[in-house]
């Protein structure tokens, strides 16, 4: 008696195959999500080591690593590049490190590296959902690999290195590292310092309920608050005081 010959079907195959993709479909997008979450926490919970670095480096010197305004501690661009930070004066989150270690490492990956910044310098040039997104002038930057750091006296702009545009070194008061977020995309630190209010700061704060990879940045602030509105309004205490407001209350 002759056996029937073995093996699947046409039929069978396609049903496993199509199984197998509406599985696929359902499990890829699940995993790039959980990513972006732990992507989210690792940058959450370095900035937290930062800030305890960086109030424990107040205690002893009175104030926060000073910063250079147009040189951001932590940008690192490839070597060679018109825009490689190789001045030592630059490098001032070192100071976090060396010589005392207040944290093993000063320059922690960020999470969200990337090699564009957007164009916010005033609040009229927020991106307002939903055709903003699209308008927003995006500029390729230098290749920042790690959190950007800007620190300021609760009375006045960006704190300066000697001798940068006749400024004295001033104590810094104020300070706040950001993320890229998941955007992949900084937003331009010094007109939001300097121009904008809590709640506009609010606007540009990453918030994974508009969607896990959304426009916003990661933030994170400490020291004096300056204020809360922007630096021209003339009841304004201070420089930086909105955006620090506004993080703050992300933060909570």
């Amino acid at each position: 008696m002759r056996r029937a010959p073995s093996g699947f079907t046409l039929i069978e195959l396609l049903i496993v195959v199509a199984i197998i993709a509406i599985l696929a479909a359902i499990a890829v997008p699940n995993f790039l999500e959980a990513q972006t979450r732990a992507k989210v926490s690792r940058a959450k919970a370095d900035m937290r080591s930062m800030a305890t670095a960086l109030e424990s480096y107040v205690i002893d010197y009175n104030s926060f690593p000073l910063c250079n305004n147009f040189a951001i501690a932590g940008n690192r661009a490839p070597q060679g590049s018109p825009a490689a930070d190789q001045s030592p004066r630059d490098n001032v989150l070192e100071r976090l490190s060396t010589p005392i270690a207040y944290i093993t490492s000063a320059f922690p990956a960020d999470p969200f590296a990337t090699d564009m910044r957007y164009s916010i310098s005033s609040a009229s040039a927020l991106p307002v959902p939903p055709s903003g997104y699209l308008t927003v002038t995006v500029f390729d930057g230098p290749q920042w690999r790690t959190f950007t750091y800007q620190s300021w006296d609760n009375t006045a702009r960006t704190t300066l290195q000697p001798g940068t545009f006749g400024d004295g070194p001033r104590p810094a008061r104020a300070w706040i590292l950001q993320s890229g977020g998941p955007d992949r995309a900084y937003a331009n630190l010094g007109g939001i310092l300097d121009n904008f209010s809590g709640d506009q700061t609010q606007l540009i704060i990453y918030d994974a309920t508009n969607g896990t990879v959304s426009f916003g940045e990661i933030f994170r602030v400490g020291g004096q608050s300056g204020g809360d509105l922007p630096n021209d309004d003339p009841s304004d205490i201070g420089y930086g005081g909105g955006v620090y407001a506004g993080v703050q209350r992300a933060q909570r």
